[in-house]
């Protein structure tokens, strides 16, 4: 199954995911920034490697994104870039998804729990975050997700399953 889901979400860049404000996120979320291509997991926040020096903050509610600007306002060596409303998030869930993410992009696309990388789809980049099993997060630039939304619906169109719904 393939829904649109709401996102929040928030750019962290520091010079070094090593320095203070690496740790500064750390001590605000309890978790560390990511390895690469990886991404760190809690119940209501996804921490996703980007990048050596960038990382991108996901959630399907806008508390823990804003609890995390304000947390590190202050923070030396980084800063926090609010990025809600500029991307769009799909959720492909069950067995058959990795299946369905092969069909779309790569093999190379079928993560573990805990994987992010990111791919082309449909010819526009798309970030894939694995966030549980079974259960996989296509986050696209809001510009492209009508696109992404259409590729995904005529990849699952022929296998008699229900349609992609429309992105608000």
């Amino acid at each position: 199954m393939v829904e649109a889901v709401p996102l929040h979400a928030a750019t962290l860049r520091y010079f070094s995911p090593a320095g203070p404000f690496a740790a500064a996120v750390a001590a605000a979320t309890g978790m560390p920034v990511p390895t690469p291509l990886t991404a760190t997991l809690s119940q209501h926040l996804v921490l996703a490697w980007l990048r050596p020096t960038e990382t991108l903050a996901l959630s399907e509610e806008g508390a823990p994104i804003a609890e995390l600007r304000e947390r590190l306002a202050q923070a030396a060596g980084g800063y926090v870039v609010d990025l809600t409303g500029g991307l769009k998030a799909f959720r492909v869930r069950g067995a058959r998804g990795p299946e369905l993410l092969c069909r779309l992009g790569s093999a190379a696309l079928a993560l573990r729990v805990g994987e992010a990388r990111r791919g082309r789809f449909a010819d526009v980049p798309v970030l894939v975050v694995c966030v549980r099993v079974e259960e996989t997060l296509l986050v696209v630039d809001r510009a492209y997700a009508e696109h992404l939304r259409g590729w995904i619906e005529a990849t699952v169109a022929p296998n008699g399953r229900d349609a992609v719904p429309k992105l608000e």
